[in-house]
Parts: structure tokens; sequence; C-alpha cells
């Protein structure tokens, strides 16, 4: 430490107090004077003034033997200083007055911090001891306390940080590094502090290092060669410990290590070593981000350091002397630093493509390509993150690797599997048609593997890859999500292909994991038939060794039988179709203990006996199966059945059912056996009472186990068609309620079985979805809805209590209705529709009259479009066959009551359909358009436009009818020249078409199941198709026993009437209406005058309504404001309709977002109240922005960015300056909602505009901005321009 002058009153009081002394007394004195002072220290009080006036004596006594033992004594004071004060930086200036003591300070201290670290090497203290220390001094001494240890250590960091010059002896700097492995985390924290501190100080040279040795003190012998490899040496110790509480530290000394230049810092060798690539690798990886950071900038030091030496020290920085070497790294840091440590989802989307770019073609070796995936796929970051990464990995992210790398074998094994194998990623990707069920993620995790076997290029290399995939699945046993099972296997085995054979050593491991145990059926059958076809290939020319390998003799025993095609079919003849011995031959192999002995036949006593012989072991396992097949038999046999007997035979089959737990294969057959015509027709009352209950029962399981539902359901209808009485005890009427309530849909693990089935038929081609489970949950609806459309007209009671059953919740349902509610399902008014025919049929008018008020008040308050639709067909389907009922649509509509104008607008759709029925007449139809004449006028968007879109077909009608009344009426033929010439009817949007409903002619299934109404936000999948009601009708034909009434409703010709595609707050929808009837009040009375403020709304529509046709409401027409507002750098759908709601009402030329899809989203329309369809919306994506404003610009107009930047103008601060900048033919452009305007962007703006803050929230929200900037442009320009002077200005 550097001398520093002391304080003018020390010095005096020192000087005039050795002047009062004798000199012989003076070095007593001083001696007491340290005494006195170091017996305070020990008790914790101290007086550094006096502390400081006995250095200054000390200094000023002369120099002989006399005066060291004051010094040593001085010594142990500041030793006892440092220990009981805070106030390091107090004995740092009394040191720094005198050289020599601070030295021996220095040295004291360091020695005896040596001494205790070799202490702790000894005496096990360490959690991580050096790898290699040398010490010249035995480890006698008793290490100092951790109190003491921990305040001399902090002493020290106070030097290295002081502004005073110091050095740092090479005893010191081991002690540290042996103390950063210590079990106390304080002293290991403690020591990292002083190197950070010692190291930063060397690297400004305030700190040098003493390289000097004293062989009588120093505890650590000298370093032999430069100190840098054994600094790195320590690191090592450190991130080679099993204990991550160190990994930090070592980043963090390693961090400031690596600054260092000259003997200290890193060389050359050591970057050549694997470790340390190895270990920056891993602190990537797993460290938390301040770990990471660390790694960041030593990556970026090693670079440069590798940079600027151009030489490639080692394969993971190879390429130092190619121009983009530093340049491709730095972007990969960059890239590191945004997606792992940002960790914003658009910021980690818009950095995949550059990421692509960096793994294809640049400088950066592959290992480093996967750390950064590894690092993505941690568990520490989000769900989302990992999924589109892990997804755009799975897409060929990145080459694939042509040879088995243990980087690469790490990553597959470590980060990728374990992400790619979670169950949600599967049961989130299931996509689902007709013809087959897919799990997306499954196929793209599949793939994957194909191609990294496909791309090695040896034998060797591809069965290492394989090798570590069956042993992830081996380890993760169950406690992998089973169906991920099935595409690992399915990847090897396309990846393997014909050019490569499984490894001999390999095969055991495949057995092991194909015959893992608790797999659902469909699973463990795939994994038997994959793990066969590739060990009979990889065995092909040894099939011998086979024989020795655990557990193959009972997978091939699988194999074979699961070639065995066997059949599951549930017999359909035994209902009359066939003759019986060509039936009874199906289940000949399968009645085990009931086989029939020759010439005998089969009946009920003998099953009763033989199950009181065995006492009903018979029916154990696959017994039951061979029972009803047995039972079958007896039917198709013609034999009696005596209902005693059959009563016996049931309830212990269904027993038995119970006890097996419901197998799949006794639910799939036992509702055909329970419910066949003879059963029916023979059963007595306690078997009446068994079927009965039973049919719930069934119903119940179908919930939850859907391959119950198509043998139910055709059990069901065959029973109520032969077995007409059946109904009578039958709970049919509970079933159809159930079913249309809430109709059984396929769990998520069938569909994924659905999906595992597909991959299985490819390699047993019987082994299908129908193998397993039957038909599909489609024909089980088909089975259901085609027996409700056949009722007979005895039933009609049974119909009309299950149609009030379905209505009742949806007209006492509680207000406000939500969009969507959980108990609402498409089927139920599907059911309504195929049932009111038949219900309302005898019913009077005046009853029909009250029915039609109930689905009215639905209409009225039901939200959604899909069920808003089938509401309007069953209406008008009643009106159909009444005409003197359809006056009551002209009087809902005789009404000033606007408050719910959607029940008004479907209203109005309701009545041009019944106006253009066959026998409507010209009466109805010219108070109709009378009433829709001021309707096109009005200031609701939603009456006005549906009152013009049912004007026209109306029209039509008219001209074809020759009603001249109505096609001759002036008023009403300039409505329809109007309305002909706007843009929306020329050119309807895509939620609109000129096509409407006919409730005669379009009253068929085809549009009841198959309707484009059920696209309609959110979209609901189709549940029948025509198909299924073909294969019905088919087996109907091929029935010769059967008496099938005929179908109320046609199957059609699938013409699909409607096109709603947007959700149902598009005012333009026709199937968008609300409103409670019952609680809609009465047309209120003309008001009095009044000087109150009346509420008003926009007046524009008046004016649009009013222009020339060429000028009215034709959104291509010129805008009143000449102001582009750009929303492309917005992805949120509900601000991105805030904005299109701002830009219509304030008049803007145009709308820019980044795509047109945005405009279809639930969100969007939500807020923008059908603004998009009165604005022209343009897609201008984020990278095709600034080439659209600098066209702007050459077009004549500014471009503003509403952004704050340290030159934008504050709005309304300066008028002058607001005014300039506001030009009146301006681009706004909003930022988006996190990063603003991006460089880019910003650097195509004339100007940047930001609004006045008071209060310290960081921003306001983009729609409130663009508000708050349209209002006063609006407030600048608006009526001041030419050619606006007559146009009143619209208050907002």
């Amino acid at each position: 430490m550097a001398a520093s002058p002391p304080a003018p009153l020390e010095r005096g009081a020192a000087h005039l107090l050795l002047l009062r002394l004798p000199p012989h007394e003076r070095l007593d004195a001083l001696a007491d004077l340290v005494a006195d002072l170091y017996g305070r220290a020990l008790h914790g009080h101290l007086d550094f003034a006096t502390v400081r006036l006995a250095a200054e004596l000390l200094q000023q006594c002369p120099e002989h033997g006399d005066a060291t033992h004051a010094r040593s004594l001085f010594l142990q004071l500041l030793l006892e200083t440092i220990c009981h004060s805070d106030s390091n930086q107090q004995t740092i200036d009394i040191c720094a007055r005198d050289p020599l003591l601070a030295n021996q300070l220095v040295s004291s201290i360091g020695r005896d911090l040596a001494r205790s670290a070799l202490a702790f090497y000894h005496s096990n203290q360490l959690a991580v001891p050096p790898s290699s220390t040398a010490s010249r001094q035995p480890s006698d001494d008793n290490p100092l306390d951790n109190g003491r240890l921990l305040k001399y250590l902090d002493f020290f960091k106070f030097c290295f940080l002081s502004e005073d010059p110091c050095e740092l002896s090479v005893n010191l700097l081991q002690a540290l590094l042996v103390f950063l492995g210590a079990q106390s985390q304080e002293i290991s924290d403690a020591s990292r502090d002083v190197l950070s501190a010692a190291f930063y100080s060397v690297r400004t040279t305030k700190v040098s290092l003493n390289v000097s040795s004293d062989d009588d003190l120093d505890v650590f012998g000298p370093i032999q060669g430069p100190s840098g490899p054994v600094i790195w040496s320590r690191i090592k110790d450190l991130l080679s410990s099993a204990d991550s509480r160190f990994f930090l530290s070592a980043f963090h000394v390693w961090f400031r290590w690596f600054s260092l230049g000259g003997e200290l810092g890193p060389s050359v060798k050591i970057l050549e070593q694997d470790e340390y690539w190895a270990f920056l690798q891993k602190g990537l990886v797993e460290g938390f981000s301040e770990q990471r950071k660390y790694c960041l900038f030593i990556l970026r030091a090693s670079v440069g350091f590798v940079q600027d030496r151009q030489q490639d020290v080692h394969e993971y920085v190879a390429g130092a002397k190619a121009p983009t070497f530093e340049t491709d790294y730095t972007r990969y840091c960059t890239l590191f630093e945004t997606m792992i440590l940002g960790r914003y989802l658009n910021q980690v989307e818009a950095c995949l493509p550059d990421l692509r770019a960096l793994a294809w073609g640049s400088q950066v070796h592959p290992t480093w390509i996967v750390t950064l995936l590894s690092a993505a796929l941690s568990t520490s970051v989000q769900d989302g993150i990992r999924k589109m990464i892990g997804n755009q990995i799975l897409d060929e992210l990145m080459p694939m690797p042509t040879s088995a790398t243990a980087v690469f074998e790490n990553f597959l094994v470590t980060s990728l599997l374990p992400w790619a194998t979670q169950g949600w990623l599967f049961t989130g990707s299931i996509s689902r048609t007709r013809e087959d069920v897919r799990c997306r993620h499954g196929e793209l995790l599949s793939a994957y593997i194909r191609r990294l076997l496909q791309s090695c290029g040896n034998e060797t290399d591809c069965q290492k890859y394989a090798r570590a995939t069956l042993s992830f699945l081996r380890e993760k046993g169950k406690r992998l999500f089973q169906h991920a099972h099935s595409y690992c296997l399915q990847g090897i085995l396309d990846g393997m292909g014909q050019r490569t054979r499984l490894h001999a050593q390999d095969i055991p491991l495949l057995v092991q994991v194909a015959m893992q145990t608790g797999l659902p059926e469909v699973v463990r059958d795939f994994a038997t038939a994959a793990a066969s076809v590739m060990i009979d290939e990889s065995a092909r020319d040894e099939p011998a060794v086979l024989a020795t390998v655990p557990g193959y003799s009972l997978l091939k025993t699988r194999w074979d039988e699961l070639r065995k095609k066997r059949s599951l079919e549930l017999i359909t003849s035994s209902s009359g179709n066939k003759a019986g011995p060509e039936v009874g031959n199906i289940f000949v192999e399968r009645i085990g203990a009931f086989k029939v002995p020759a010439g005998s036949q089969p009946s009920l006593k003998t099953f009763l006996q033989l199950l009181q012989d065995t006492r009903h072991k018979c029916l154990h396992d696959s017994g039951l199966i061979d029972a009803c097949n047995y039972i079958r038999r007896i039917i198709v046999s013609g034999a009696d059945l005596d209902p005693q007997d059959l009563h016996v035979a049931l309830e212990d089959i269904w027993d038995e059912m119970e006890r097996q737990e419901y197998s799949r294969t006794a639910l799939m057959q036992l509702p055909e056996l329970f419910y066949h015509p003879k059963i029916l027709q023979a059963a007595s009352e306690d078997t009446q009472t068994l079927l009965s209950g039973a049919l719930s029962d069934f119903f119940d399981f179908s919930e939850s186990r859907i391959f119950v539902l198509t043998p139910l359901a055709k059990a069901v209808r065959r029973a109520y068609f032969k077995v007409p009485e059946a109904c009578s005890w039958l709970p049919l009427e509970d079933f159809v309620v159930r079913f249309a309530s809430k109709p059984p849909s396929p769990k998520m693990e069938l569909l994924l079985e659905a999906a595992v089935a597909g991959k299985l038929s490819a390699l047993v081609p019987h082994c299908t979805y129908e193998y397993y489970y039957g038909p599909t949950e489609a024909c089980g609806y088909a089975y259901v809805f085609d027996m409700l459309n056949r009722l007979r007209e005895s039933d009609r009671p049974m119909a009309m209590r299950i149609v009030e059953r379905l209505m009742d919740p949806w007209i006492h349902q509680k207000m406000p209705i939500p969009m969507v509610s959980k108990w609402k399902e498409s089927t139920q008014l599907q059911t309504l529709i195929l049932l009111q025919g038949l219900a309302l049929s005898s019913l009077c008018d005046e009853e029909v009259s009250k029915k039609l008020e109930a689905f009215l008040k639905i209409l009225a308050i039901e939200p959604l479009p899909r069920y808003r639709f089938l509401l309007e067909w069953s209406i008008s389907t009643i009106y159909v066959p009444r005409r003197n009922l359809r006056n009551r649509l002209l009087e809902l509509l005789d009404t000033d009551d606007h408050t719910n104008p959607k029940f008004l607008a479907s209203v109005m759709k309701l009545a041009m359909i019944v106006a253009r029925l066959w026998d409507s007449d010209e009466e109805f139809a010219l108070k109709l358009m009378t009433v829709l004449v001021p309707y096109a006028a009005s200031h609701k968007i939603v009456i006005r436009h549906e009152s013009q879109w049912s004007f026209l077909p109306l029209w039509d009608h008219a001209a074809a009818k020759g009603w001249k009344r109505l096609i001759e009426n002036p008023v009403f033929a300039a409505l329809n020249r109007h309305i002909r010439s706007l843009d929306k009817y020329s050119t309807p949007p895509p939620d609109r078409t000129l096509e409407w409903f006919d409730p005669v002619r379009d009253c068929n299934l085809s549009t009841l199941f198959q309707g484009k109404y059920l696209d309609s936000e959110p979209a609901e999948p189709r549940t029948v198709s025509m198909d299924d009601f073909r294969a019905i009708f088919h087996e109907d034909t091929n029935d010769a026993h059967g008496k099938y009434l005929a179908p109320r409703l046609t199957m059609g010709d699938q013409k699909l009437v409607m096109n709603v595609s947007s959700p149902s707050t598009d005012a333009t929808s026709a199937a968008s209406i609300t409103l409670d009837v019952a609680s809609r009040p009465p047309p209120a009375a003309a008001p009095a005058p009044s000087t109150n403020f009346l509420q008003t709304k926009g007046q524009a529509w008046q004016n649009a309504l009013l222009a020339p046709p060429s000028l009215s409401s034709n959104t291509n027409s010129a805008r009143p404001t000449p102001v582009i507002l750009i929303g492309s750098l917005i992805d949120n759908p509900y601000n991105l309709g805030g904005l299109s709601r701002l830009a219509e009402i304030f008049g803007c030329a145009a709308l820019h977002l980044r795509t047109l899809d945005t405009i279809l989203h639930k969100d969007f329309i939500s807020v923008a109240v059908s603004s998009q369809s009165h604005i022209p919306v343009a897609a201008t994506p984020p990278a095709q922005l600034p080439v659209f404003l600098r066209a702007q610009k050459a077009q004549g107009y500014a471009v503003v960015g509403v952004e704050q930047t340290d030159r934008s103008v504050v709005l309304g601060a300066d008028g002058e300056r607001t005014r300039d900048v506001l030009k009146q033919r301006c681009v706004l452009v909003m930022g988006s909602e996190r990063e603003g305007i991006p460089a880019d962007v910003l650097a195509e703006c004339d100007d940047c505009v930001e609004i006045r803050q008071v209060g310290v929230t960081r921003s306001l929200n983009v729609q409130t901005a663009a508000a708050v900037v349209l209002y006063e442009w609006q407030r600048l320009h608006y009526g001041k321009s030419k050619g606006e002077e007559g146009v009143r200005d619209e208050v907002v």
C-alpha cells in the first residue's frame, strides 16, 4: 500500500505528546497506550482517533530494538480491529501511512489464511478439494475460526477494491483458490468475491502479482510456470464436482480470470483442452440467468482470443481465419440472449429464421447450436417456447449429424426425447377425419428419428442412435407417456429400413422395450409387431442367436398370435338376415366349454347346467364371450326361450361382466345380445327390469368408452322397429334425451389408440381401428338420428315429451348468456328438428303459437350463430304448414324498440323466408317490404344490413311473381337500385352469401348434419356423414324381415345453404341475433320537449344513405380522412379490433394489418363490431412495411410513428409544431405492444409523436394511443380541407 500523509491534527498531537515525554519514557508510554487500545479492542470498544494517534506516535518514534515490541503489539491491535470492526477503510488508511506496518499486516493475514486453507485441506473441510496443492509447512496449526476467517477475507476484498495499490501474493492466491471449495457456503462465496476483486484490480494494474516466495513464511510452495493453469485447474475442480453449489462461483471466477493477461490469464494450451469447451457448454445449458451471462461473455472473449491468434485451437471453434468467424459467433450469442434469457414468445419466434440460417450455413460449430437448443428445451423454460422450438427441431431446424457424436447423442437422450415424449404434446396435436386419426406430433417425432438414423454415414453410427433411443425407452419405462413408445419405435423401424440391421447386443434391449408391461393393447401390439420385424431382419442370417435372448420366445408367441386374423365382429345374421346354420359357424371357434355335442341342439337348460356344474368358472376370462356366442346359437337355432331360464342366464352373464370389470370385448357384444328381438319378446318382468337398467348402464359406459355406442345404438334401433311393444318398458325417452343433451364422444386415450392403430395396420393389415373397437361412433350417431327420423305416429306423445325436455333448459337459462355454454350441444337442436314435425302435427294453432313463442324467446337470447341457425330452421319449418300464424312475424317487426337489433334482424330474415314460400301472397310481401324500407336506414348496423340483405331476395321473388304493387312502387324500386349499387352486394363479404335457407327444399339430413353453419366460430366437426345414413339404408334393404318406416327428412343433395364463417358478433351475419322477447319493453311514447341532453349515436350513416349511389357506403370510395393507420406491427387481435373500430369512426382512408386472417379471429370481431366491413383493410406484413412506407412517402404522405423517442413531438405541447408533424396526408405507424417500432421501420418515419404523460406507468394501450392521435389529427385538420366545408363534423 502506498503511504499517505497523516492528518495535520494527528501529526501535531503526536509531536506535542512526544515533546512532553522524556525520551526514555516514550516507548513505554506508547506500549502502554497500545496495550490499553488492544484490551478495549478485545471488548469491542474502539476509538479510531486514538488508534490513528498511536500509529502516528509509532511512526515518529525512533526505530530500534525497543520499538519492535510496540510495533508487534500494534500489529495485533490492527488484527483485532479488523475482526471487531466493520470499518476496513480506516484500517487501510492507517496502514497506508506506514508501508512497513502495512506489509507486516498483509503478510500476517495472508499467512494465517494460507495456514487455514491448508488446515481445511487436511481436515476434510473442503467439499471440493484441489486436484494438486503443494505446501512447504505442515498443517499442525488449527484453522482460524469462521468468523475471523470471513473478516480477513473481507479485509482483502476491501484492499483490492480500494484506490490504493497493493499486491497479490502467490501464497494468498493459492489459499483463496482452496477456499473456493469450502463446505461453508459463506467462506466459498467470500473467497470468490476476493478473487473477483483481485482479478479486476489486476486487469486495471492497481494490483500486481507478487511471484516471489519466502521459504520461511510461505505456506504454499511456489507456482512452477504461469499462474493461469493453476487457476484453470481449480475452476475445473469446481465444475467437475457433483455439488452444483460451486458452479456459479466457478463461472464467476472464470469470467473475471479470462480478462487477465500475461501469466495469470488463459493461454492457447488451456483453450485446446476439451474440458474448456465442455464446461462452457454445460454452463450455458444448465445454468440460471447470471451463470449463462458469464458463459456468453466467456464465449465471446474466447472467440476473440482465437480470432486474434488466427489459429484453430479446438474443433468447436474452428475456422478462425474465416471473415465471418467472429460475426457468426456474435450473432449466436445474441440469439442465445434473446431466446434463452429474454424468453418473450414473439421474440423467440422472430429469432428462429436467424437460428436456422446460422445452423445451416455459418462458422458456428453444430455443438453450439445443440447447446442453445438443449437450453431452450430445459424444463425451466416456458412450455410455449419449448413447444415452438421443439417443433422447429423436429422440422429440420438444424442439419442432421452424419456421424454419431457424444454431444448429439447426449442432446437426443437428455433434452430432445424427454421433451418430445411429453403426453400433452401428443394429446394436443390429434386431428381426426372420417378416414383416420393422426397425431401430428407423434408423426413429427418418428420422422425425426427416421431422418436421424438415415443421415448416418455408416451402419455403426446408425446403430448407436437406435441404441440410445431404445435405452431411453427402457430407462423411462412406465414413466414414459405410453403412446410415445409407439412413435419412437416407428422412427427406429423406418430409419433402420432394410439397409441397416440392429447390432446383436441391441436385440435383448429391443425385446425388453417391446415386452414392457402396462401398455394399452394397441400400443403393446404395435411394439410387438415393430420389434419382431426389426429382430427378424437383424437375425435373418443367424436365427439361432435368438434362442438365448431372454423374453424372445414370449415375444414371438405374441407376434404369431397377432398375425392370425381373428374376428371380433358382432353376429349380424341372428336378426334373421341369413339362415341359421350359415351364421352359427362364425362363432364355432369361440364357444369353448359351451361346445355343442354332435347331433344335439343348444339350449338354455344345458347352458345353466354347465354353469352349475362348474360353479360359474366356465364364465371366467374368455368364457364370458364363449357364453354370449352360445346363447346366440340358441337364438339362431330357433329354440324356445324359457323366460325364467333366460333371466337367470342373462343375469349370470351381467354379473360376470361386472366381475371382469366390464371388458372391452364384452361391452361391444352384450348390447346386441341383450336387446336381440327374440330376447325382448321372451323377457319376463324381471328380465325387463334387468334390461331397462342395463340400457342406462350401457349408455354410461359409452360416455367413457365410445366403442360401446355403435353396438348399443344399433341394438336399440333394431329393437324399436322389430319389437314395438318393448318401447313401453325400455327407457327409450331417457336414452334419446341423454344422447341429445350430451352425445358420447371419444376420449383422448381412444383417439391416441386409433392413431397408433393406423400405424399398426401398415405392419399387420387386419389390425385396424375397427379390428379393436368396431365401427366409429359416427355410425352410432347415425343409428340414433335415423331412428328419430322414423318414429311411429303412435309415439307422438314420446316425441313431444322429448321436445319439451330438450327445450326446457334453453328457455330457463340465466342471463347474461355466455357465447359458449358447456351444457349446450348442436345435437339438442338437431333432435328438435327431427322430432318437432311429428310432435307438433296434432296440436291446434293456439298450442303451436305457444311453442313458437318459446322458440322465439330462445332465439332472441342465444348468441352463438350455429345454434341460432338451427333455431331459425325450427321456427321457419313450423310456419310452413301454418299460414295463418305468419303475421306474427310482421307484428314483431312493427316496433320502435331497437334495444336488441340482432333479434329484429333475425325476425326480418324469417319473415323474408316465409314471404318466399309457394303459398305466400302479395299482401304479406307488401307489408314486409314496407317495414324493410325504414329499417334499411336504421342507425343500428345489424338492422340496417339485415334489412338490405333481406330486401333483395324479396324483390327478386316479387318480380318473379309479377307483383306489380311491389315492383312498380318508386320507393321500393329506388331502394332496390341503391342496395344493388353497394359494393358489399356486388362483392359479398366472406361471411355472407346470396343463398337463403328454404324450409322445404333445404330441410334434409344433408343440410342438418353437413351444413356450413357448423363452420361458424367456434367450429364444430361433423359427427355424422351421409355415407353413414346410406349404410343404414343398405342394411335395411337387405333385412327381409325388417319393418322400417319411411324417414321424414330425406337425404338431400348436400346443398349447403349458408356460409357463416365468422363469429356471432359480426353484424352482417344473419345468424347473429339476441333479444329476450318476453322482457322486451313496449314501444315508448314520443318524449316531451326537454332541455336535458338526449343520448344519440353517430349520424354518419344518414349521410351515407342520402348520398348518391356512387358515394354511399362503398368501402372503395374516398374516405373523409386522408390518414392511413398501420397496425402491421401489432399481433394482438383484441387490440387490432379496437384499431379497426377507431379507423372506421375517424374515417381513415385504410387500415393495414400483418394478415387478413386476423379479421376472422373472435377477439378481433368482438371489439371491431363489423367496422372492418366499412373500411378498406389491407395486408402488409412487417417485413414489407419499410418498402410500403417509402412508397407512400413518394406519393406525398408524411410517415409519423407513434413512439417515445428522444426526438418525439409531444402532442399539443406546441400547436404549430404538432401541425407540422401531423400533416393532413399522413401514415400513422403504431408500435407493437412490447418492443414498439423496430429500428428498420423507425428509420422510415419522417417524425415521431408521443402523448404527454404525468403518471409513472410506462405507456398507454395501443388502442388508447391511436385514439388520442387520431383525435388530435381531427382537431387540427377535419373540415378544413377543400371540398369538406359542407360536411358536418361527426361527434365521437
